[in-house]
């Protein structure tokens, strides 16, 4: 038994798969746990391939929001490192800041006080004129200083609201190209020259009449005359031609400034034409007493005066309402302004210090 047993065994240097193997092999071991269960519903099929003709959706470059507040409860970015305070950047500000005003509204002058006073000079040289007719009864009344002293207030209170009115106007209303800047120069020399051209005038129409008197036919005096008289009117219309067209300049309604000129002027040609219809000879039939003297200056005179006195107080009120209207807007725009300003979120840091930073 042993010998056959040797017999059957490899020989020593043999490999042990070259030995038959007389067993059969046992079977696979096989596991208690059952296999998981499939789904009936089938896997959703993979996702074409991209299109050539549409582009991608770009990746966002901007880190996302972490969803996490910081301490002083405001938003975060979620990072490599951490969640970070998000910081504010200037460049996502949808609409920039844009001032109002660039500057605070300048000082203007308070004219009011010189609109009451001239108003109250051209009354009381109007009552003075009929005073004096009534109690003196000379009729030349331009020698009279009672007289000439309230017109010489009037005329000072004139000049110098017209310039201060100017100054207003040209601090408040900058000059174009088609308006220059308002001139406070411009319009002394215009007022002086008007009050100047009166007095020429009447020169002038005295040296006529004592030509005429020589030689009635003589016709370059009447030409002379003619072309005294149409400056003469010029030279009293330029003032107020230019007070209209800085109306025209701030804003104001230009035909209020311009009446202050046609008003009276349509006033006192009404007057010279009742006059000469036949009112001064019914007053002189039977011979002018004191009283019906003064109301023949008071309609001759006192009537184009006292509307000119009204002209002249609505003129000047709607160009100075103008130039304090003009002037509370540029404050409020300037408060604006400010306010905007300090309403603004605090910048982020400049993008070298972000360099750094990251």
């Amino acid at each position: 038994m042993i010998e056959e047993h040797d017999r059957t065994a490899p020989p020593p240097g043999a490999a042990a798969s070259d030995a038959p193997s007389a067993l059969p092999a046992p079977p696979p071991a096989t596991s208690a746990v059952p296999p998981p269960a499939t789904s009936a519903v089938p896997p959703p099929p993979p996702p074409p391939p991209p299109s050539s003709d549409v582009a991608p959706p770009p990746a966002s470059s901007a880190p996302a929001s972490s969803g996490v507040v910081d301490a002083q409860g405001g938003p975060t970015l979620a990072t490599p490192n951490g969640p970070v305070p998000a910081r504010f950047d200037p460049a996502d500000l949808t609409t920039p800041f844009a001032p109002l005003r660039s500057e605070p509204p300048p000082r203007i002058f308070a004219t009011w006080w010189l609109r009451y006073l001239l108003f109250l000079a051209q009354i009381i040289g109007i009552a003075v004129v009929l005073l004096t007719e009534y109690a003196t009864g000379t009729g030349d009344l331009t020698e009279s200083n009672n007289v000439v002293v309230p017109y010489l207030l009037a005329a000072v209170m004139l000049v110098s609201w017209s310039a201060l009115a100017m100054v207003d106007a040209a601090r408040l209303v900058p000059a174009t190209h088609y308006r220059r800047r308002s001139s406070a120069t411009l319009a002394i020399v215009l007022w002086l020259v008007a009050f100047a051209a009166p007095v020429g005038g009447a020169s002038v129409v005295g040296w006529a009449g004592e030509r005429f008197e020589e030689n009635p036919d003589d016709l370059v005096v009447v030409v002379a005359t003619a072309a005294a008289l149409l400056a003469c009117f010029l030279m009293v219309w330029m003032p107020f031609r230019y007070h209209t067209q800085q109306a025209h300049r701030i804003g104001a309604p230009g035909r209020v400034v311009a009446a202050w000129f046609w008003l009276p002027l349509i006033a006192l040609v009404g007057v010279l034409l009742v006059n000469a219809l036949g009112l001064s000879d019914t007053l002189e039939e039977n011979g002018l007493t004191d009283l019906e003297r003064t109301a023949q200056v008071g309609v001759v005179f006192g009537l184009p005066a006292l509307v000119f006195a009204l002209a002249t107080w609505r003129a000047t009120t709607v160009f100075d309402e103008v130039i304090d209207l003009r002037w509370r807007r540029w404050r409020q725009e300037w408060e604006q302004t400010i306010n905007a300003m300090i309403a603004q979120p605090v910048p982020g840091p400049e993008p070298a210090a972000r360099a750094s930073e990251s």
